[in-house]
């Protein structure tokens, strides 16, 4: 080879003619930087270098903790593929956007589900519902289903979980459009579109402050790799900081039986520890829930709670569960989140110049009992 600082160059032409040739198929992860300077007898820096060069020239998509992704650019590819969108639109057939949601319930998922499908007959598309109800496997086996019906795009609800779903990062790879709701991926360039939680924890904060309570307490499920949970919690006591306040005792429940996201019953594991919790913390004077199925434990002790002057909030409330008190929360604006994920998705389908991959945040809807 020639001198080092034009090593890299003939590593990234070389890497560029495989694909070129098709050697190294569109999709297909490259080997780590290690085994590639083994390879090409280089440095690891050298390997950086060129990967680099090739992501900047649109050769490569390269994912933190995951690998460098061949990827063709589109002036460079002959034949459309089977399952594009592209394809789909020029055939003739009826536009399909598909859609893969958790689970729906008046309390959350119905405005959204309504405003997906309204978005999408506005601009000329039919909308495919599918849901996970919270399983993986299903989740996968559902994004392929949509993906062997030929739609144009899809957006998805993520499943709670502490790992990534492979087909979802697939859809990534194979430069699919795709969009991601109420949840984000950490380090995928994936866009997706969720409630601001920090900025929720500060309404609900604020609320408390201006209701004159100063020892607030905070009251969380087990995360399971969830982030709009890690989000709350940050939020949560950023918003006690920045007001000033003493940082009470937070509890934190442990992970409980699975009641099914169908279930009226509540966890009597946790309503036993929140119990306990307010029992060890006399002095509280309020309480933010993180999400609805933790106040959904307070049941009949929200009167309780009242009476002994505790002021409570949450993210969310539940309006299906009989008996349980209702208390000021912070909604979810559900059809801004629609309208925001379908504009991206079309952005993406349409190959439109001004499309910015992102994570876009929805303010909540704060609501007063």
């Amino acid at each position: 080879m020639k001198k080092d600082q034009f090593l890299y160059k003939q590593v990234q032409q070389d890497i560029k003619n495989k694909i070129q040739v098709g050697e190294l198929k569109d999709g297909v992860c490259l080997p780590s930087g290690i085994e590639l300077a083994e390879e090409y007898g280089v440095s690891t820096i050298t390997i950086t270098s060129a990967l680099n060069a090739l992501k900047e020239e649109g050769y490569l998509v390269r994912i933190k903790g995951k690998g460098s992704f061949i990827r063709v650019p589109a002036d460079e590819e002959k034949d459309i593929p089977e399952n594009s969108a592209l394809q789909t639109v020029s055939s003739g057939r009826e536009p399909v956007i598909g859609l893969v949601l958790e689970h729906v319930s008046s309390c959350f998922g119905l405005d959204m589900l309504y405003a997906f499908d309204c978005c999408a007959c506005e601009a000329g598309y039919r909308l495919y519902v599918r849901f996970s109800y919270g399983d993986r496997k299903k989740e996968s086996d559902e994004i392929n289903y949509l993906k062997s019906l030929e739609v144009c795009g899809i957006i998805v609800m993520p499943c709670h979980g502490t790992y990534y779903n492979t087909e979802i990062l697939k859809l990534v790879i194979e430069q699919y459009p795709v969009v991601l709701i109420d949840k984000q991926m950490e380090g995928i360039p994936v866009s997706s579109v969720r409630t601001d939680n920090h900025l929720a924890m500060k309404q609900l904060v604020d609320y408390l402050v201006d209701m004159g309570r100063k020892r607030i307490g905070f009251i969380t499920a087990w995360e399971n790799g969830t982030s709009s949970l890690r989000e709350r919690r940050k939020g949560f006591w950023n918003a006690i900081e920045g007001a000033g306040l003493p940082q009470m005792p937070e509890c934190d429940l442990e992970e409980g039986p699975d009641l099914g996201i169908f279930s009226d019953e509540f966890n009597t594991d946790w309503a036993h520890e929140i119990a306990e919790y307010l029992r060890q913390n006399p002095d509280l004077d309020a309480v933010v829930c993180a999400e609805y199925g933790v106040a959904r434990c307070l049941g009949s002790s929200g009167e309780e709670m009242e009476k002994k002057g505790i002021l409570v909030c949450c993210m969310d409330e539940d309006y299906l569960s009989p008996g349980n008190s209702h208390f000021t929360h912070i909604r979810q604006n559900e059809r801004k989140i629609a309208s925001e994920a379908m504009g991206l998705l079309l952005q993406q389908i349409r190959q439109e110049a001004d499309y910015k991959q992102g994570d876009y945040l929805v303010p909540g809807i704060f609501v007063t009992i």
